[in-house]
C-alpha cells in the first residue's frame, strides 16, 4: 500500500583541490571503512492508531551501492599513484630543462664576451716578453745586485704583463672549472657543497661564502623579465612548458624560435648601433665639409665607433643637409661664386647690423632730448611744485582735524534736529487730531440736535467755541473793515501749559545750538573759512582736485552748517528766504576772496545749487512728512517762500531724485488733508434753514477753498497739471459743487462763495481742462445762476460770463 523510501547513504567527496600539489603525498588515504550510512529515518506513516501505528520498515542494505563506492576507492588509488609517477617525471625534467638552458645561455656568453673583446680590447696594454731585460739609466744610483735578487725571487711576476684579452680568457677557464668540479687535479676555489637553495637563507652573509662566480665579471645575462618575474610565476610557466611537452603540444619550430629568441634580439640591437653609429658618422662629415667651406679650422675627430656610440640610439635620422643661404658646396673644391655669395651674405650682415645700430643711436637721442626737456621742465616748475607741497602738507593736517571736529558735532547736530522735530511733530498731530474730532462733534449736533451736548462732546464744544470768539476777537483788531469767513482761519491754539512747555524745547534747542561750535576754532566752525581751504587748492592744482572728486564732497562737508542754520531759523513756522542765509551766501560768494581762480569757475557756480540738492531738500522732505499742516495757510505759504527760488535752479528738475521725493511728500499730505479734513455735509431742506446747520456747512465749504488756496500756494514747485488734478478734479467736482447743490443757492453768501471760487480758478488751470472736466461745475453754476436770476439778483450776468469762459 505504501512505497518503501529509498536509503539515502552517505557519499564520499572527490577531494581534487590540491591533487597536484606536492605535498599531496602526505595526505592521509581515506579508506572504505570510513564511508558511513546515513540513519534511516523511521517510517511511521498512520493514519488511525488502530491501523499499525506501532510497526515500521527496515530497510536493506544496497549491494550495488556499495560494489560502486569500492571501485570509486579503487580508481582514488590509482589517481594517486599517477599523480606521483608524474611528479617524479616533472622534476626529472626540470632538472633536463635548466642544464639545457645553463648550456645555452652559457654558450651565448661566450660568444657575446668574445665579440665585445675582439671590437674594444685595450690596444695601449703591451706583452713584455720573456727576454726582453731592464733597462736603467746609468746616472741613477741603482744596485743592480738588489734588483736581480728581486727578480729571482718573484720570477713570475717579471716574466711578462698580460693584456686584457688574455685575463678575460683566465677568468673563463677558471670560472669553467670552478663550475665543473675537480677535472684533471684542479681543486675549485669556492665549495659547492655549501651552496643551498635559492630560497634558504643563510643569517649572515659573507664574501668568502656560497660564492659561485667571479664578481669582477658576470658571464651571465638575464633579461629584464627574468629579473623581475617573481619565483613562482617562474615556476608555473616552467610546469606548463613541460605539460605542452609532455601532451606534444610544441611544435618543432617553436621551439627553435624560442631558442633563437634572445640571439635574434642581440643582433637587431647591434644592428641599430650600427645605424646610428652610420649617420653620426655621416653628421661629423658634414660638419667637417661646411668648416672647410666657410674657412674654419675644423676639428680633428676620429670616426672610429667610441663606447658612447655603442649605447647611441637614434630614432630621428638626418635626410640631407640643413638649409643655409649661404653657397651651397658639399665638395672640397672652393670655387669664385661660392666666395663671392659669401661676400654678399657678409655684406648683407653687416648693412644689417649698422641700420639696427642707427636705429639704436637714434632712439638714444631721441631719448635724451627728451629727458632734457623733462629735466628743464622740472627745474621751471620748482617752485610752483614747492608750493603745492606745501599746500598738499598743510591740507593734510587741516582736513584730519576738521573730520575730527565734525564727527563730534554731527551727532550733537543730529540730537538736537530730532529733539526740534518731535516737538514740532507732537504739536501737528495734536492740532490735526483736535480740528478732526471738532469736525465729527459738529456733524453729530447738526444730525441730533442739541441733545448731542454731553459729557466730553460738550466740553469739547465749549472749548471750541471759546477759541473761536478769541479768534474773532484778534481779527476785529488787525482786520479794519476786512470782512472774514468762518473756516478760513486756522485754529492751532493750544493751552498755556502746552505753549510753555514747548518754548521751553525750542529754547534748549536754540540754545545748544548757539553754543554748538563755541570750543572750536574759527577754522572749523566757520563754514567761509572751510570753502576757502578748499578753493585755494582748487586754484593751486585743479586737476588734482578735480581727479579727487573734492567738488562731490564739497556739499556733505558744508552740511553740519546747512542743517544747524536752517533747524535755527525753523521755516514752516517763520518766514525765510533761502537766498537770505548766511550759509547760502558764502556757498556764492565762495572764492571770490582768491584772485588766482575765475569766479565763473563750474565748481564754484554749481556748489550753491549742489547745496540745495543734497542738503537743503532732504531737510525740508522729512520736515514736509513730519511738521507740514496742509491746513495752514501761514505754513504752506512759508514753505512756498522758502521753495520759490528751486524753479530757478537747473538741478532741481523731473530728473532729481531728491526733488521727485519732494514733491511726493506734499502730495501724500495734501491727499491724507483731502480724505480726513473734507468734509461736506448733506442736509434735509428743512435742516439747511437751521443756524447750526448753515453755519457748519458754509465752514465746511470754506475750509475747501482754504486747501485749494494752499496748493495754489505751491504753484512754484507743484506743475499744472498736479494742481488741476488736485484742485478741479478732488476739491472741485467733489466738495463744491456738492456744496452748491445741497447748500441755500438765492442768498448773498452763496454769491461770496461762488466769488471766492472764482479767485481760486487761474487761467492756468481753466487752460488745463474742457468743458468735460468742468461738467459737474457748469451744471451747479447754471442752478445757483437761475436761482440767483429769480431772487432779483444781479450775481447771475458773472457767472454768466464765467461759463463762456469754461465753454470755449
Amino acid at each position: 500500500m505504501f512505497r518503501k523510501p529509498k536509503a539515502k547513504g552517505a557519499i564520499r567527496q572527490r577531494n581534487t583541490e590540491a591533487w597536484d600539489v606536492p605535498d599531496a603525498e602526505n595526505q592521509d588515504k581515506p579508506s572504505v571503512n570510513e564511508i558511513k550510512k546515513a540513519a534511516v529515518p523511521r517510517a511511521t506513516i498512520s493514519f488511525d492508531a488502530d491501523e499499525g501505528a506501532d510497526s515500521f520498515f527496515k530497510l536493506k542494505k544496497d549491494k550495488k551501492k556499495v560494489e560502486e563506492l569500492k571501485r570509486q576507492h579503487r580508481l582514488e588509488e590509482e589517481a594517486e599513484q599517477i599523480c606521483k609517477q608524474e611528479k617524479e617525471r616533472k622534476e626529472a625534467l626540470e632538472k633536463i630543462v635548466k642544464k639545457e638552458k645553463q648550456s645555452r645561455e652559457d654558450k651565448k656568453t661566450n660568444n657575446e664576451k668574445q665579440k665585445y673583446l675582439d671590437k674594444y680590447r685595450d690596444k695601449s696594454a703591451k706583452h713584455i716578453s720573456n727576454t726582453e731585460s731592464f733597462d736603467y739609466d746609468e746616472d741613477l744610483n741603482i744596485d743592480g745586485d738588489a734588483i736581480n735578487s728581486v727578480s729571482n725571487k718573484f720570477a713570475s711576476v717579471f716574466e711578462g704583463i698580460p693584456d686584457s684579452r688574455a685575463v678575460f680568457e683566465a677568468k673563463k677557464r677558471r670560472e669553467r672549472a670552478r663550475r665543473e668540479g675537480n677535472q684533471d687535479g684542479y681543486i675549485p676555489l669556492d665549495d659547492t657543497q655549501k651552496l643551498k637553495s635559492k630560497n634558504e637563507r643563510n643569517r649572515l652573509i659573507r664574501e668568502d661564502e656560497n660564492d659561485d662566480s667571479d664578481e669582477e665579471c658576470a658571464n651571465n645575462f638575464y633579461s629584464a623579465r627574468e629579473l623581475l618575474r617573481s619565483e613562482e610565476d617562474r615556476r608555473r610557466e616552467e610546469q606548463e612548458r613541460f605539460l605542452e611537452r609532455e601532451h606534444g603540444d610544441v611544435d618543432e619550430s617553436d621551439r627553435k624560435k624560442d631558442e633563437d629568441s634572445e640571439n635574434e634580439e642581440w643582433e637587431r640591437q647591434q644592428i641599430r648601433k650600427a645605424v646610428s653609429k652610420r649617420e653620426i658618422g655621416q653628421l661629423r662629415t658634414e660638419k667637417r665639409n661646411t668648416s672647410q667651406l666657410f674657412g674654419h679650422v675644423a676639428p680633428i675627430e676620429d670616426d672610429t665607433a667610441m663606447d658612447m656610440d655603442i649605447d647611441l640610439e637614434m630614432d630621428v635620422q638626418v635626410i640631407g643637409k640643413p638649409d643655409f643661404s649661404g653657397p651651397k658646396n658639399t665638395g672640397g673644391v672652393i670655387k669664385i661664386e661660392d666666395i663671392l655669395a659669401k661676400l654678399k651674405l657678409r655684406i648683407q650682415e653687416r648693412d644689417e647690423a649698422l641700420n639696427f645700430r642707427k636705429e639704436e643711436k637714434r632712439k638714444l637721442h631721441q631719448n635724451i632730448e627728451e629727458n632734457k626737456a623733462l629735466i628743464a621742465k622740472l627745474e621751471s616748475e620748482l617752485p610752483t611744485q614747492s608750493t603745492k607741497y606745501t599746500m598738499y602738507q598743510e591740507l593734510r593736517v587741516y582736513s584730519r582735524r576738521l573730520l575730527e571736529c565734525l564727527n563730534e558735532k554731527v551727532a550733537e547736530i543730529n540730537g538736537i534736529v530730532d529733539k526740534r522735530r518731535a516737538c514740532g511733530r507732537a504739536k501737528t498731530m495734536r492740532i490735526m487730531s483736535r480740528r478732526r474730532q471738532d469736525m465729527r462733534d459738529q456733524h453729530a449736533e447738526c444730525m441730533q440736535g442739541k441733545s448731542a451736548k454731553m459729557g466730553e462732546a460738550a466740553t469739547r464744544s465749549a472749548e471750541r467755541e471759546a477759541r473761536r470768539g478769541r479768534r474773532r476777537r484778534e481779527r476785529e483788531t488787525t482786520l479794519s473793515g476786512n470782512s472774514h469767513e468762518e473756516g478760513l482761519s486756522t485754529d492751532d491754539e493750544e493751552t498755556t501749559q502746552q505753549t510753555a512747555s514747548d518754548k521751553k524745547t525750542y529754547d534748549e534747542v536754540e540754545a545748544v545750538a548757539s553754543v554748538l561750535f563755541a570750543d572750536a576754532l574759527d577754522e572749523y566752525s566757520d563754514l567761509r573759512k572751510v570753502l576757502g581751504r578748499m578753493i585755494d587748492w582748487l586754484a593751486v592744482d585743479s586737476k588734482s582736485f578735480q581727479d579727487a572728486y573734492v567738488y562731490l564732497c564739497l556739499p556733505k562737508l558744508c552740511s553740519p552748517y546747512v542743517r544747524l542754520e536752517m533747524l535755527q531759523a525753523d521755516v514752516l513756522n517763520n518766514e525765510t528766504v533761502l537766498t537770505s542765509m548766511q550759509w547760502f551766501k558764502t556757498a556764492v560768494l565762495a572764492g571770490s576772496e582768491n584772485a588766482e581762480i575765475d569766479q565763473t569757475h563750474d565748481i564754484l557756480v554749481e556748489l550753491a545749487p549742489a547745496i540745495i540738492e543734497k542738503v537743503v531738500v532732504p531737510f525740508l522732505i522729512d520736515t514736509v512728512k513730519e511738521e507740514w499742516d496742509p491746513m495752514s495757510l501761514r505754513q504752506t505759504r512759508n514753505l512756498a517762500t522758502f521753495c520759490s527760488i528751486f524753479e530757478k535752479l537747473p538741478n532741481l528738475t523731473e530728473k532729481s531724485k531728491q526733488f521727485n521725493a519732494l514733491l511726493m511728500a506734499i502730495r501724500e499730505r495734501i491727499c491724507d488733508a483731502l480724505t480726513n479734513d473734507l468734509f461736506m455735509p448733506i442736509f434735509m431742506p428743512n435742516m439747511i434753514e437751521q443756524p447750526s446747520c448753515r453755519q457748519f456747512h458754509d465752514r465746511q465749504y470754506w475750509s475747501c477753498i482754504k486747501l485749494i488756496r494752499s496748493i495754489n500756494a505751491l504753484s512754484s514747485i507743484i506743475s499744472v497739471a498736479a494742481r488741476f488734478e488736485l484742485v478741479v478734479e478732488k476739491c472741485v467736482n467733489s466738495h463744491c459743487v456738492m456744496a452748491f447743490r445741497t447748500g441755500v443757492k438765492n442768498e448773498v453768501s452763496v454769491e461770496r462763495k461762488i466769488r471766492g471760487l472764482f479767485t481760486e480758478l487761474d487761467d492756468a488751470l481753466l487752460m488745463m481742462g474742457g468743458r468735460t472736466s468742468f461738467r459737474q461745475l457748469i451744471s451747479s453754476l447754471q442752478i445757483v445762476a437761475e436761482a440767483q436770476s429769480q431772487a432779483g439778483r444781479s450775481f447771475h450776468k458773472e457767472i454768466d460770463k464765467f461759463l463762456m469762459k469754461l465753454e470755449r
